[in-house]
């Protein structure tokens, strides 16, 4: 069994619960996800199965959007609802447009500092851990990208908006950001991951849903094929000679007239039959597989 799963993540469940139960509901030890959510976070979470698990680096690394709900007027030590509440303001209340002001001053390239509470490594060892014994150093901040934030509801103390970000961007540390900015403090209160690269929440399915259609015998049926998990990426189909070639990692020659509008960007190499036989890079006219999944 190999292929995407699109999980609309229950909220209180960690990303490695929901990971654990699609392995008993679809009989697959080799499941990962591309992604952490919270547990007070719901939404989009992509597992990847079987083979699949080859190419989390190349989904993982996809842009988000998401739809969050933050409270002004205090902050907690996770920077969300399921924290510690550190400090309670009193406050005037911002307009609408002092509100979008605070957010779009976090819109562009930005430097982010990880919240100590996060499954961020330290030496190997999650933040978390470290932050619950009190051994943990302040995180270094770090560039991330804020492609667009919006306000699309605001009745104080909550205020509702919508962001699309890069891969690495905390939208609890962004509340937490725009409270300080404020000058009234604010922590994130709910959280829906509404898109992870061309996934979207239209198309998740709970838990229970997965668990009937496996009862069904349609559990392969779930699963999006690799070739279309990848479908932004350029694409080949390769001869017979080609495919030996592959399966065993060698490097094969690009066609006369390919060229992908991103030299850089990872190709899709197909078999006739439109099975994603590898993920490959050109170099000096040919292409090497990085990933063979045949």
């Amino acid at each position: 069994m190999n292929g995407v799963l699109i999980i609309n993540k229950p909220q209180g469940w960690t990303s490695h619960d929901v990971v654990n139960k699609a392995r008993r509901i679809l009989q697959e030890k080799q499941i990962g996800h591309t992604g952490t959510l919270d547990p007070l976070a719901t939404g989009v979470l992509v597992l990847c199965v079987g083979k699949a698990t080859k190419i989390v680096r190349y989904l993982e690394a996809d842009d988000k959007e998401y739809t969050a709900e933050m409270q002004l007027g205090s902050t907690t030590d996770t920077q969300d609802a399921d924290g510690k509440v550190l400090e309670t303001r009193a406050y005037s209340s911002p307009s609408i447009g002092q509100l979008q002001e605070a957010l779009n001053a976090f819109q562009g390239s930005i430097q982010q500092r990880p919240p100590a509470f996060s499954a961020l490594k330290v030496n190997g060892v999650p933040s978390y851990r470290l932050a619950r014994k009190g051994t943990l150093s302040e995180h270094e901040k770090r560039p991330v990208t804020v492609h667009a934030v919006r306000l699309v509801e605001y009745a104080d103390p909550i205020a509702r908006f919508t962001v699309h970000c890069s891969k690495g961007t905390y939208v609890r540390t962004l509340c937490a950001d725009v409270g300080e900015r404020l000058g009234m403090g604010a922590h994130l209160i709910s959280l829906i991951r509404t898109r992870a690269g061309h996934f979207r929440l239209e198309q998740a399915l709970t838990l229970e849903q997965v668990a009937e259609r496996a009862a069904a015998g349609q559990a392969e049926q779930t699963l999006i094929p690799l070739s279309e998990a990848v479908s932004g990426f350029p694409a080949l189909t390769v001869d017979d000679a080609d495919v030996r070639r592959i399966a065993h990692g060698n490097a094969v020659s690009a066609p006369p007239g390919f060229a992908p509008e991103d030299p850089r960007a990872p190709v899709r190499l197909l078999g006739h039959d439109g099975r994603l036989l590898a993920v490959a890079r050109a170099r000096e006219g040919s292409l090497r597989p990085e990933v063979v999944l045949i």
